[in-house]
């Protein structure tokens, strides 16, 4: 019932097409430090958005950052490649990837 509703009065709220996030976990760096290549990103970029979530205190990675764009795939992929290049060149130490659709 509550579905019916959402999908009936308020589908103009929900995202309409393809959404992607792809994101790669960062161990042990400051987001200050990444902010100037994630304005960079959004910059060139400014069909994506750039998220941060940090963590403090996970019991497998411990102190890290998933940072990553999120937006249509077709935006994704060149944001995320700029991401990863700068991301190497600052020497940051990268776990895993993720991608969520």
């Amino acid at each position: 019932m509550i579905e019916s509703v959402l999908d009936t009065r308020y589908a103009h709220l929900f995202r309409k097409g393809a959404h992607v996030e792809k994101s790669v976990i960062v161990f042990g760096a400051m987001e200050a430090l990444l902010t100037p290549l994630m304005e960079q990103v959004e910059r060139e970029h400014p069909q994506v958005k750039v998220f941060s979530l940090p963590s403090v205190d996970h019991p497998q990675y411990g102190r890290h950052i998933d940072l990553g764009v999120k937006g249509a795939p077709e935006a994704v992929e060149p944001a995320y490649r700029l991401l990863l290049g700068g991301l190497g060149q600052l020497g940051a130490k990268l776990g895993p990837e993720l991608v969520r659709n």
